[in-house]
């Protein structure tokens, strides 16, 4: 089993969690330094951390990939952070976005300054010497997001997928990371994943490459060529609609495409694309019910900063606009949520069957789902209860258990003669059992 199957991810914008950015060089990585015993208490395996080579510390596009920004630190403290982090057993994958850069990368200056003569006229799409940019250049160019300040690559280029990979080679030689998140990974050609997979993996066997987005038959995007994992769009939709409407049916059949590939995705609940799902939720109390969710279905869980203190928060409507409200640690104290989330990871942890457990669906209807994850000869039995009332349900189990508790509470679970179980759940929320 690689590092990153039984992970717990915790996605970080620098920009954000830095206390002291404010436009200048007064802040850098160090600051981040306190977050490792922090994410170690919490149960995170796997820090998601950037972007890191922007200019602007909350967008995407860099224009120089060797750059550590001066916002964020130098070279030598980031390696040390990375250390630090490897010291505590938690990996450290980087946020990045290769479809687009900005318009500092010396390729576009080269082609700013030389014209068709440049030797990179190839690395971007669209190139127009008819036409001029928005941006007064004496071309135009296709942009990101139609933002000129961020021409597109041209991934079909070999000597750009080349280039782009001596980077990530460099990233790993320098600073020991442990893998990518590749943010509009949907824009992300096929053969540049293939190569990224393909020369990481050589530098290091369990490098992880995480996608964002994928539109089309997801075992070309997920697969021992391409990437290892993909962000779980479906069930977030799912997890969100179960919620609000008070109906499991659609999030059941979800889960039911494809339980292997599911497994491998990764689950969450907020992103940099989403609102805070405190916002989202229509109703607060199903907060606890929706992250026993996310910490039991099939997927690698991924928590958004501050997402364990319930912040709340929305999404600019600005095209390119990302999710990213001020936290700092200093200006909060854990509390019953906090804890609450720390369980659910820390049974998360020490449970193999949620972490590579075969799924198996025990019972279904609008205001209750009952499901089981399975690992030998054991195996942990999650029951959510999405409505405004208690409910006790007898479940019938598809093997006989001799040994019931719950591991939020050790206490013992009834089972009958029959071998079927007895369970009370709470309104907007959950019990997670173990049987043996």
């Amino acid at each position: 089993m690689a590092w990153y199957d039984g992970a717990i991810f915790y996605q970080i914008l620098p920009g954000a969690v830095l206390s002291t950015l404010s436009g200048d060089e007064n802040s850098n990585i160090k600051e981040l330094e306190e977050y490792l015993p922090y994410l170690k208490v919490l149960g995170c395996d796997g820090i998601i951390l950037g972007p890191v080579f922007s200019k602007n510390p909350l967008q995407y596009g860099t224009g120089d990939f060797r750059q550590i920004r001066e916002w964020l630190g130098t070279e030598e403290e980031f390696r040390s952070f990375v250390e630090d982090a490897h010291g505590m057993g938690i990996r450290v994958v980087l946020d990045v976005a290769f479809p687009f850069c900005d318009r500092s990368f010396f390729a576009f200056q080269d082609l700013r300054e030389k014209g068709e003569a440049s030797p990179y006229c190839d690395w971007f799409l669209d190139l127009d010497f008819s036409k001029s940019s928005p941006m007064g250049d004496s071309f135009s160019y296709q942009s990101f997001r139609n933002m000129p300040e961020h021409p597109l690559f041209n991934l079909d280029n070999e000597g750009l997928r080349l280039y782009l990979v001596e980077q990530v080679k460099h990233w790993i030689s320098a600073y020991d990371i442990d893998g990518l998140r590749l943010a509009y990974s949907e824009a992300v050609d096929i053969h540049f994943q293939k190569s990224l997979r393909y020369f990481s993996s050589q530098m290091k066997p369990e490098f992880f490459l995480l996608g964002e987005q994928f539109i089309g038959e997801l075992t070309r995007a997920i697969n021992t060529e391409t990437l290892q994992s993909l962000a779980n769009q479906e069930l977030y939709q799912g997890l969100c609609q179960a919620f609000n409407e008070k109906n499991f049916y659609e999030l059941a059949q979800r889960i039911g495409k494809n339980q292997e590939l599911t497994k491998q995705m990764q689950l969450f609940l907020e992103s940099p694309n989403t609102h805070r799902i405190a916002t989202v939720l229509e109703e607060e109390k199903n907060l606890w019910g929706i992250y026993m969710a996310l910490f039991t279905l099939p997927g690698r869980p991924t928590l958004y900063y501050g997402g364990e203190y319930a912040l709340a928060g929305k999404r600019g409507e600005k095209e390119g606009e990302i999710l990213a409200p001020k936290f700092t640690l200093s200006q909060y104290k854990p509390d019953a949520f906090t804890s609450y989330i720390a369980k659910l990871a820390e049974i998360h942890g020490k449970n193999s069957e949620l972490q590579i457990g075969e799924f198996k669906e025990v019972y279904l209807d609008h205001r209750l789902y009952a499901y089981l994850r399975l690992d030998g000869n054991s195996a942990v039995l999650t029951v959510l209860n999405n409505d405004s009332m208690d409910q006790y349900i007898t479940l019938t189990l598809p093997k006989k258990a001799s040994i019931a508790f719950d591991l939020m509470t050790t206490e013992p679970v009834e089972l009958t003669e029959e071998g079927n179980i007895k369970v009370f759940c709470e309104a907007h929320g959950g019990r997670i059992i173990k049987l043996k």
